[in-house]
């Protein structure tokens, strides 16, 4: 506890203090772990995370003069929480506190009485409880969702819509700019090429070579409508944490074409988050990028102004971009780069000789008879892995193309990528070349045909795992006639669509991957995606009809396609058993509006089996519990989803398990160490139930009002006073969400 030496930080926070509009909220730092905007899974930060130097106990301030409106206490969430409604309207939310001041903390204490709950949510009116500026009204904890000591405070407006401290009259000393690592461009419509290609785009930035800040590292031909996006975070002198930037703006030819400023949210946009994070990135852990255009059928937000879409429309030739990304602070970085809007060239490899030790590949242009000026080789092994970049051993101009040499002894049994430019800085259309030779029979390659969602466009890819020389095609059997697609070989062993629009798939039956080589054969897709829209329900069933999900009318920001798979390999739980086959769905990546309903058809055999509910699949946790409706009558699970993930029924077969209480059984301790009791358990699979009515915790008999910890899995009291001196017994017991439950009770003695 700090509070009794705080005093010489007091000083040197009173200097600060001045010329700001509102006094810093508490004197344990000025330190940020987090800072407002952050990228949430659910959602936005709300607001500002304070260090405390890792210890609870500091106070806490009035910002300004005004009232305490409101009173929280509650295990989840903000855990012990106080609303401060200022004189100006603004409202000052203090949160995860370990104890309000006396006055407040001892009307706490009766309400919890009152209510025989820990739970407390009470409103106050303005004449209660005003306080003046600087007034102390808690002291920092840890309570709560929290993830270690610290303060998390808010700024709200009289619209209750939260505000950024940093810009609001809280601001922060910062003298580093924000950092930009990655810029992404994203096709938006079929035929829209990226550097000839239909799939995003990530590129690297480097120091500018005149004028400070970062540069493409090279001019970036598209053609048709794209996005940008980047990967960026802010840092602080000091501080290893990374934070959000609080403004960027794009320019194209010098004119502000999308901004997007952090000064204010709202609850009701926490899902939001989805379509101003590149959602594709993130779900498949390619990084955390903002996006810088806005479609038309995504949500209005705060941080976006209206009327604003950043969606790149180029006229042909080049083009002058400008990425400005700002702090709070007001500290600047500057991306700039040149884009051409130009159709890709189409190239071909007109012949190939083979000499002494090298093989002479002979590139021409097939359209804009434009020289080629530029081309990059990477080889690839004969499974169609990516191996290294070649160095061309002879390069020399041919009418408009090229001829280069490559070193045979690098190739053999390897592919070639050849990446080409034009005079003009125009890309090449892939371009790929194999030894026939090392061709694989059909009938001996393993072919791989998948789905990828981009911006709700739908790009279909097929691999093999080997070369072959054969046409490849793909064909859509649509009632009685077959629609073919066409196929670009991106690589020596992937061949993709453009872009296809998803009322491309409407009462589609079958999806073949035809190949035509040392024999015939087709492939067909072991699914049947549906075509979903926005205001309209749409049921989807899996292929063995035992797991269903229902798409709201507001499920979905467009037309899409969504299907069900079944895992073959799913990850077993740790502390329980599978009781279903695991299905996932798809598209993976796709950011949805709003949840959809999902349910999963069960075998008798389970209907009366304890513990048992549906779980989804997270990546950086595991399993994770899923709140389950049970129909035994119609043998269904089911619950909702915010994401596209893996789900299916588990039953948790493990309790809790304890791994320390406090004080230990058959302990000896002085009466001055014994200001807290605690017990302090962990979950495999389900994790620790945060109701108040699956745990209780007695001391010598009597309930005492304990409180819980979810992050740190800890049930604790504070004693009102010292324990008498004597033998003590604690007695305990907490569940998981799936209803096991733990209990014990120590004994220990006090001097």
């Amino acid at each position: 506890m700090k509070r009794n030496h705080y005093c010489f930080i007091i000083i040197s926070m009173i200097c600060i203090a001045a010329g700001q509009n509102y006094r810093w909220p508490t004197v344990g730092s000025k330190a940020l772990s987090s800072n407002f905007g952050e990228f949430r899974d659910g959602g936005f930060h709300m607001g500002i995370d304070i260090k405390t130097l890792g210890e609870t106990g500091w106070p806490v301030y009035a910002i300004d003069d005004g009232h305490i409106s409101r009173m929280v206490a509650n295990f989840s969430g903000y855990g012990k929480a106080l609303y401060l409604t200022l004189n100006d309207g603004n409202t000052a939310v203090y949160a995860h506190l370990e104890e309000f001041s006396f006055r407040q903390e001892s009307i706490l204490l009766t309400l919890q009485s009152i209510n025989n709950s820990y739970m407390v949510n009470e409103y106050f009116k303005p004449q209660q409880f005003p306080v003046k500026r600087g007034d102390i009204i808690g002291y920092t904890g840890n309570t709560g969702a929290s993830f270690g000591p610290h303060l998390h405070f808010e700024l709200r407006n009289s619209k209750t819509q939260p505000l950024n401290p940093l810009t609001n009259g809280l601001p922060v000393e910062d003298y580093r700019s924000p950092r930009v690592h990655q810029v992404g461009i994203i096709p938006l419509s079929p035929g829209t090429k990226v550097n000839g290609s239909s799939i995003p785009r990530v590129f690297p930035l480097f120091a500018a070579t005149s004028g400070g800040g970062l540069q493409f590292p090279d001019t970036v031909s598209c053609f048709g409508p794209i996005g940008l996006t980047i990967e960026v975070d802010d840092k602080i002198q000091g501080a290893a944490n990374k934070y959000q930037v609080q403004a960027i703006q794009l320019l194209v030819d010098d004119e502000p074409v999308f901004s997007l400023k952090y000064n204010e949210l709202d609850y009701d946009q926490m899902a939001t988050v989805a379509q101003v994070r590149e959602n594709r990135f993130h779900r498949l852990n390619l990084g955390s990028f903002t996006k810088l255009y806005k479609l038309e059928t995504f949500s209005s937000t705060t941080i976006v102004p209206d009327g604003t879409s950043g969606v790149l429309n180029l006229t042909p030739g080049y083009h002058k971009i400008e990425i400005q990304v700002s702090d709070a602070a007001g500290n600047t970085t500057i991306i700039k780069g040149t884009v051409i809007n130009y159709p890709p060239v189409k190239l071909a490899i007109r012949d190939v000789e083979w000499l002494d030790n090298t093989i002479e590949f002979n590139i021409q242009p097939v359209t804009l008879n434009i020289p080629l000026t530029k081309v990059t080789c990477y080889s690839y092994t004969a499974y169609g892995y990516p191996d290294e970049q070649l160095t061309i051993v002879n390069s020399k101009k041919d009418r408009s193309g090229l001829r280069i040499e490559l070193p045979k002894s690098k190739l053999g049994k390897h592919g070639v990528s050849f990446i080409v430019k034009n005079k003009l800085g125009v890309h090449g259309s892939p371009l790929t070349w194999h030894d026939p030779n090392a061709d694989r029979r059909l009938t001996e390659m393993d072919i791989d045909i998948t789905f990828s969602v981009v911006e709700h466009k739908i790009i279909m890819q097929i691999q093999t795992d080997g070369f072959t020389s054969g046409n490849t095609a793909l064909r859509l059997l649509k009632e009685d006639e077959y629609i073919s697609i066409p196929l670009t070989k991106v690589q020596p062993t992937v061949y993709t669509t453009d872009l296809l629009l998803p009322s491309l798939f409407y009462n589609v039956q079958r999806i073949d991957a035809f190949f035509d080589g040392d024999i015939e054969r087709i492939i067909q897709l072991d699914l049947k995606p549906t075509v979903v829209a926005p205001g309209k329900v749409t049921n989807i069933l899996s292929k063995d009809k035992n797991c269903s999900i229902q798409i709201t009318k507001t499920s979905i920001y467009d037309t899409t396609l969504v299907w069900i798979e079944a895992i073959d390999h799913p990850v077993e739980p740790k502390g329980g058993t599978l009781q279903s086959l695991i299905y996932q769905i798809q598209p993976y990546e796709l950011a949805i509006k709003d949840t959809i309903r999902i349910g999963i058809r069960y075998n008798r055999q389970i209907k009366d089996m304890p513990n048992t509910s549906l779980y989804y699949y997270n990546q950086k946790s595991g399993w994770t519990f899923l709140p389950t409706i049970n129909l035994p009558n119609r043998l269904i699970m089911s619950s909702t989803l915010l994401s596209f993930d893996a789900i299916g029924i588990i039953q948790d077969t493990d309790p809790p398990f304890v791994r320390r209480v406090y004080p230990a059984n058959g302990g000896k301790f002085h009466y001055k160490d014994v200001r807290t009791i605690s017990v302090i358990a962990d979950d495999y699979l389900s994790g620790i139930s945060s109701d108040e009515q699956t745990m209780s915790m007695k001391l010598d008999g009597e309930p005492v009002r304990y409180a819980f910890q979810p992050l740190k899995k800890e049930l604790y009291y504070y004693l009102p006073t010292p324990l008498n001196a004597g033998e003590h017994t604690l007695e305990y017991s907490l569940s998981d969400q799936a209803g096991n439950q733990v209990s014990g009770s120590t004994t220990f003695t006090v001097d």
